[in-house]
């Protein structure tokens, strides 16, 4: 496995042959989770550099850079837009919801689309909360990560969000 450095953060190539699948996925989860750590502890101004990272992770990963599309997100980025940048990400994948605290601190729950489990994350921004819960819901085993595998239950478990 390689790294490759990108705005100061390790994010793991996980293309190269030789590397089992059970430790890429490893990998994958553990700088997910990493990076939702970071966000729960960033200051605002640090929305763009934690998008960028999760662009870069989900787009080295051989599942999720086929379901995202992160060119509108690096756009947004580049004009500080770090909210909608977050939305896009968090949008091609599942629901959300997005409130703030009078002290100013936000929380994000996100539901990956065919999932039942919600994911919150706290951030000094709105940026910073939705890619944290992004985050930590994309690091859940692929079971229960992935949106479309599992969209055709029926029953209790399904979510309409």
């Amino acid at each position: 496995m390689t790294e490759d450095l990108h705005h100061g953060q390790a994010c793991a190539i996980m293309d190269e042959p030789g590397d089992n699948q059970r430790e890429q996925q490893a990998a994958f989860r553990d700088a997910l989770a990493d990076l939702a750590f970071g966000c729960a502890y960033a200051t605002p101004d640090g929305g763009c550099d934690q998008i960028d990272a999760l662009a870069a992770l989900v787009q080295a990963h051989p599942h999720w850079s086929a379901i995202f599309d992160t060119s509108v997100v690096t756009r947004l980025v580049q004009t500080g837009a770090d909210a909608s940048a977050a939305l896009a990400l968090v949008e091609q994948v599942g629901g959300y919801m997005l409130s703030r605290a009078p002290g100013g601190r936000h929380l994000a729950t996100v539901v990956l689309a065919g999932q039942s489990q919600e994911v919150h994350a706290e951030g000094a921004s709105a940026a910073l909360a939705l890619i944290g819960a992004l985050a930590t819901a994309l690091a859940a085993p692929a079971s229960a990560a992935s949106p479309h595998e599992g969209s055709h239950k029926s029953g209790p478990e399904l979510r309409l969000n």
